[in-house]
């Protein structure tokens, strides 16, 4: 198969980009640049050239093309044909690897060392950095910082439908290494819905973002320690609070990782987000704490059903402002390395379509998303996942 091809299902043609152009208005680097280069469209295009000989397969014109791109995967949603610039971008990155999804796989894969050290290394840093280095510091910044909102729900009765079913929490990597209370929490509000919680199996990351950096063997190796984890605990609901992560770990059935008959598909039931398994658990607002009004950014990956919105929705009612539905939050992963301005001019569209006044929150239900919207948020508006949101002990 060529770069620019793209086979949908095994046995089918491959697809190839008719350039209609429904991908640029879904595209959030395009909309936030009107740069058509950075599109979907004119990846294929390019990939097309190379694949024929009209532009020089040369690894540094692949490797630029690579690095612009977030991996938010909204044009394959558009496109009629079903092409994925992600995945197009995930095998030029394979092909010619950099710099930056070394650097991107040694962050991932080193995180337990690294983020600690590099989050206190920002913080010490001058808070006024030019360019680049501003970027990256503000970003090491929130993911070092304590979670700047305080808790203002409170379960106050606890719905207990779990019937003692078990499960697993895949904390994924934001809340292992730079946010434990996410897991804290989430643990609190299943067992007290009735779950019973057991210990994290070894879970290594879902490796979602270690594909979109095309660090394909890696991205294996971690999925078939997931999936051998989740077979040793019994194989128990796999509970999930990063949108990120759910959309990793549901890609796993489309992956040759040996699979017992049925196996794939039952892997797929087991993975629930946790909003969605607390029934009509009841909620207390603490009003001296609450935002007088709150947003909801949805993550571009594994947002699913939109289970989170609608608990926020239900428990939190008309204090829900905007709910953000073709805003990317400009994280983008290996592009953070690449070329950090672009993913910062994506997430200021963001906020202009939130357009949150002093002392507002905007939640969402992504790790990644999180730090991003926490590292380019207004003065006197603060960012966090929902939990950040719930009071809660185990």
């Amino acid at each position: 198969m060529t770069l620019a091809h793209h086979c949908l299902h095994e046995g089918e043609r491959p697809a190839e980009c008719v350039h209609c152009g429904r991908c640029l208005d879904a595209c959030p680097l395009f909309r936030a640049t009107g740069l058509e280069e950075l599109s979907p469209r004119a990846k294929f295009m390019l990939a097309e050239a190379i694949d024929k000989g009209v532009a020089p397969p040369s690894a540094e014109a692949a490797r630029r093309l690579a690095e612009l791109c977030l991996s938010c995967g909204r044009c394959e949603k558009a496109c009629p044909e079903g092409l994925c610039a992600p995945d197009l971008i995930a095998r030029l990155r394979a092909a010619a690897p950099g710099f930056q999804a070394l650097a991107w796989k040694t962050w991932i894969e080193r995180a337990g060392l690294l983020w600690p050290v590099a989050g206190l290394m920002a913080r010490l840093a001058p808070r006024e950095l030019p360019g680049r280095f501003g970027l990256h510091a503000a970003s090491l910044r929130a993911m070092a910082a304590r979670p700047g909102i305080r808790p203002w729900l409170t379960p106050s009765r606890f719905d207990a439908c779990g019937n003692g079913k078990s499960a697993v929490l895949f904390q994924g990597c934001t809340a292992r290494h730079a946010r434990p209370s996410w897991t804290k929490k989430a643990r609190a509000l299943l067992r007290g819905a009735g779950y019973a919680v057991g210990k994290d199996p070894g879970f290594a990351c879902c490796g979602c973002t270690m594909g979109h950096a095309g660090c394909k063997n890696e991205q294996r190796a971690m999925q078939a320690a997931n999936l051998n984890a989740w077979r040793a605990a019994g194989r128990p609901l796999l509970v999930t609070f990063c949108a990120t992560c759910r959309c990793g770990l549901r890609s796993y059935a489309s992956v040759d990782l040996g699979f017992e008959p049925f196996e794939a598909e039952a892997w797929c039931e087991a993975i629930k987000p946790l909003s969605a398994l607390l029934g009509e658990t009841e909620f207390a607002c603490d009003e001296a704490a609450a935002p007088a009004r709150f947003h909801y950014h949805r993550p571009c990956h594994g947002a699913g059903g939109g289970q989170d919105e609608d608990f926020l929705r239900r428990v939190a009612g008309e204090r829900l402002g905007r709910a953000s539905r073709d805003e990317c939050c400009g994280l983008g992963g290996v592009l953070q390395i690449a070329a950090p301005e672009l993913g910062a001019r994506v997430a200021e569209k963001a906020w202009d379509f939130f357009a949150a006044g002093q002392g507002e929150q905007v939640l969402t239900g992504c790790g990644g998303c999180v730090l991003q919207l926490s590292s380019t948020a207004p003065k006197g508006v603060d960012a966090g996942h929902w939990l950040d949101a719930v009071a809660v002990t185990d």
